[in-house]
């Protein structure tokens, strides 16, 4: 019997197969796999469905194609798994653990989302990416480029593509962690900025209370307005609000002074002692920490007419293996 969290891929690729009117390939599957918050490349994917195929679970269709058989579709209905409410925040406080930055030595491993994007596109999006890290609304300008045929976090790049990756806001979250504070990711949104100015959040979505990370929500609806914000100063874009223990505040405004320093920045509103915090609700004996979404240069990207894939929160990666832009 397959351990527990192969179990829960098992299922997830049954329930992917379920709500598809046609036969999917592993390279779709993944991409679906990773819009929910499982890191799984296509190889996986493709030894995931041979265990499917053994089982009479599914069953080839076309050329690489899977369709759900009736006996997979029983499976799916009676299978005994934990509601996937709050699985977002359960990954987040997984990478928040695998994160072992630290900023006074710039070493360690830090949190990354990932992006493909089409090749011939690709010095449009460098230059895209550009403007929105140097315009601070990233969280840091250190990015990984990797080519069409290599490989990043375990995921082939296809053909035709580029991968780029990007320090995830999560890694904050990781460092206060390591530090000795308890941290809890409340909501990611968006926050509406007028002339230069951060007003408020004008959507959340609790992190508790979804199976699909927020940053994915959002830019599938294409609710930003980057490329507006840095041609008039006005426009939305996506961020993230965290609180700590009131009485932790002095540690955590140190704490994120060194990240400052050591580039890893995005933080717009730092421990405020206000309730609530840019018409976010923030606990009693808390203070609130926004900053803004690491997915924000990919956003702008989508924006710009750019075609992606982007997978927020993809995993951890050293420090070292990202570049400062220059």
């Amino acid at each position: 019997m397959p351990d527990a969290e192969t179990q829960r891929k098992l299922i997830e690729i049954l329930r992917i197969l379920s709500e598809s009117t046609d036969e999917m390939g592993a390279r779709k599957i993944a991409e679906e796999m990773n819009r929910r918050g499982y890191n799984l490349g296509e190889r996986a994917v493709r030894y995931h469905l041979r265990m499917l195929d053994e089982r009479g679970f599914t069953k080839k269709h076309g050329y690489l194609g899977r369709v759900l058989t009736a006996q997979g579709e029983d499976e799916l209905k009676h299978a005994l798994v934990t509601d996937r409410l709050g699985f977002v925040s359960t990954r987040i406080k997984d990478i928040e653990f695998m994160t072992s930055y630290e900023p006074h030595t710039n070493s360690g491993n830090v949190a990354v989302n990932l992006c493909y994007i089409p090749k011939p596109s690709f010095e449009q999006a460098l230059g895209v990416i550009r403007r929105v890290v140097d315009a601070g609304y990233a969280i840091s300008p250190r990015i990984k480029v990797v080519d069409e045929g290599q490989t990043i976090l375990e995921n082939d790049v296809p053909e035709g593509q580029v991968a780029v990756a990007t320090v995830c806001s999560i890694t904050i979250d990781g460092v206060l962690l390591k530090g000795g504070l308890p941290v809890d990711i409340k909501y990611g949104g968006i926050v509406r900025i007028e002339n230069g100015k951060v007003e408020r959040f004008t959507d959340i979505i609790d992190y508790s209370g979804t199976s699909i990370n927020p940053m994915s929500v959002f830019t599938a609806r294409k609710m930003t307005s980057i490329i507006k914000l840095l041609e008039t100063g006005s426009g939305s874009v996506l961020a993230n609000v965290r609180a700590v223990p009131r009485v932790a505040r002095d540690r955590a405004l140190a704490l994120l002074g060194e990240m400052k320093e050591a580039d890893i920045n995005g933080v717009f509103s730092g421990c405020e002692n206000v309730r609530p915090l840019l018409g976010v609700p923030v606990e009693m004996g808390k203070c609130g920490i926004a900053s803004y979404s690491g997915i924000n240069p990919f956003a702008a990207l989508g924006e710009s007419g750019i075609k992606t894939r982007i997978m927020p929160l993809a995993a951890v990666m050293n420090i070292k293996e990202l570049k400062k832009m220059e």
